[in-house]
């Protein structure tokens, strides 16, 4: 169960997923979008970021820390995002 697994970079879980608004399906790890999430995720992100983006995501921690970490990774995303 993900709600007891602990962060860890080499895990797939561990990632960020985007859901295609048209279909409601998980979009591709070849998408252009996703391509661009995980390069921002692996080039862009420290791990505390991460981290507290997967707390936040996935165990819906609302510690003040780590959601301030998880509104500095949406925003990478979302700039790296705005061109396509």
């Amino acid at each position: 169960m993900m709600e007891d697994h602990e962060f860890c970079d080499d895990c797939p879980g561990c990632r960020p997923a985007m859901i295609d608004a048209e279909t409601g399906k998980v979009m591709s790890p070849d998408s252009r979008e996703m391509q661009i999430v995980n390069q921002v995720w692996d080039n862009e992100t420290t791990y505390a970021e991460r981290k507290a983006f997967i707390e936040v995501t996935l165990k819906n921690s609302r510690l003040p820390n780590e959601m301030k970490l998880f509104e500095a990774v949406g925003e990478k995303m979302k700039r790296a995002l705005e061109n396509v």
